[in-house]
């Protein structure tokens, strides 16, 4: 058997992460092999395992990424998270209508498909938003990562020029968000492995705010509200899928007192290893390692 650790040829052999889980299993006499998502695939047979990292890029190619996973399947490849979660979770508006119980940004999805002009874009976001009293929203792809394609969109505003990439990628499917101005105080991105919260990290990924340096949380300092939401989303898990996914990172943002989930990230999530005290990174990787 071996153990894959799944990226990209610009990112092989570079991401500090891929290369901790790495040693990680190698440290159990287990043969583990970084490696680019097609050659996995030529390569890798039955009971081989991939586990999906700094495939970071999926997005844009998300259709040939499907293709992969579904040859993975064939060759009885044991993939993590499993194949039921990486289809659940590839499109946010999809899973975002199946946990809407949870304290969620608001969501509208944006039928695109007809628009010939900048105006009818205008239009049908006009249209969803007339009744929101927001006035700064977010528009992105329902499929997508790394503030790929994303805008803000002033409702009062007489130039959004950001409906120009929009009307140039028209084919994907799209939705809208209203802009919440606490992520200034940074997004909180919650760490699972095997279903067990491991630790916080509080980011400042730049997409709308100054880039800044991530800060680690201790598990005992994440906001009990988060705790909730956690446990109703992994009680989700289990009635759905009868299992737990084995890496997960929550991403949630603060408004007013509370916090709403911004997006579950299961395919190929950053951990912020490079972040974390080494007592707690080695405590992670025991458990990352357990398959």
């Amino acid at each position: 058997m071996t153990i894959y650790i799944g990226t990209t040829q610009k990112n092989k052999g570079l991401i500090q992460e891929d290369i901790l889980i790495q040693k990680a299993f190698l440290s159990r006499g287990l043969v583990s092999k970084i490696e680019t998502l097609e050659n996995i695939v030529s390569e890798a047979t039955s009971g081989d395992v991939l586990l999906l990292k700094s495939i970071w890029g999926y997005h844009i190619y998300y259709k040939k990424f499907l293709e992969y996973i579904s040859l993975l399947k064939e060759k009885d490849v044991i993939l993590i998270n499993d194949y039921e979660y990486i289809h659940w979770n590839i499109d946010k508006s999809k899973y975002f209508s199946e946990i809407d119980f949870l304290k969620i940004v608001p969501t509208y999805k944006l039928d695109l498909g007809t628009v010939k002009s900048i105006n009818d874009i205008e239009r049908i976001v006009q249209l969803i938003i007339k009744d929101d009293l927001n006035t700064k929203f977010v528009i992105k792809p329902a499929i997508g990562a790394s503030g790929y394609l994303v805008c803000i969109y002033d409702k009062d505003g007489t130039v959004n020029n950001c409906i120009n990439n929009i009307l140039d990628h028209k084919n994907l499917d799209f939705m809208i968000q209203p802009f919440r101005s606490q992520v200034v105080e940074g997004e909180i991105s919650i760490i699972l492995i095997n279903g067990k919260i491991q630790y916080g990290i509080q980011r400042f990924p730049g997409i709308f705010t100054e880039k800044n340096e991530p800060e680690y949380i201790d598990v005992q300092k994440i906001p009990e509200q988060l705790i909730g939401q956690i446990n109703l989303l992994i009680n989700f898990f289990n009635d759905k899928f009868k299992s737990l996914p084995k890496i997960c990172r929550i991403d949630f943002v603060k408004h007013g007192l509370d916090y709403e989930l911004m997006e579950i990230e299961l395919i190929d999530p950053d951990l912020f290893f490079r972040y974390i005290p080494e007592n707690v990174l080695n405590k992670c990787l025991v458990e990352l390692v357990n398959i």
